[in-house]
């Protein structure tokens, strides 16, 4: 929890330094919804493949220009799903949280133009719903692209597709505490996610 608040406020300081600029006035607010897949954890029991199921996410964004076709980007990301672990264990609910700090680059053009590149780096938080397993925190990164559709001046309506790459990097024991049923393990945990966002500039 330590690291997930030490990261938060250094992302806000970062912006509200931004803020500090006269473009501040074109700042950005993004509501998100979509729908993503995991993979890439294992039962470190029966080394099969944990399931973790496909399903809903949302997720908010605000951004401040950096130049003319740049901008910078503090993303928070969730998705609430089930992982059955195998091995006769029973399913449990699952949230994974992601917070990014980053940008979008629109190539060739300026931005609120067409196509972008989208990236950051961060943490993310995996929350188990159920005893005995403990919230995990780990280092991550998203990487995607996206095109973005003007409904106005001040409107625009997002599609953006994102691949989430977390390092786990255990051997067994990753979301276990003491005296749990199943151990998992995991070196990297993908997320693929596809999204509608809807921006206003403020």
């Amino acid at each position: 929890m330590k690291n997930t608040s030490t990261l938060l406020a250094s992302a806000l300081a970062a912006l509200f330094l931004c803020a500090a600029s006269p473009a501040a006035a074109q700042a950005s607010i993004t509501l998100y919804g979509g729908y993503a897949g995991t993979s890439g954890i294992d039962d470190a029991t029966s080394n099969a493949s944990a399931d973790v199921k496909n399903g809903a996410t949302f997720g908010v964004a605000v951004g401040l220009p950096f130049d003319a076709s740049r901008e910078l980007q503090l993303l928070y990301n969730q998705q609430t799903t089930t992982l059955t672990p195998g091995g006769g264990a029973a399913p449990f609910d699952l949230t994974i949280r992601h917070l990014h700090v980053g940008g979008t680059v629109f190539i060739d053009r300026a931005v609120g133009q067409g196509f972008y590149a989208v990236g950051g780096v961060g943490v993310t938080q995996f929350s188990p719903g159920t005893s005995g397993f403990d919230n995990e925190y780990k280092p991550s990164m998203n990487v995607g692209f996206g095109y973005y559709l003007p409904l106005g001046d001040r409107v625009a309506l997002l599609a953006e597709a994102r691949g989430y790459f977390t390092l786990v990097n255990s051997s067994g024991g990753f979301l276990c505490s003491g005296g749990c049923i199943v151990v998992l393990k995991s070196d990297t945990v993908t997320q693929v996610e596809a999204k509608i966002g809807l921006m206003a500039r403020f």
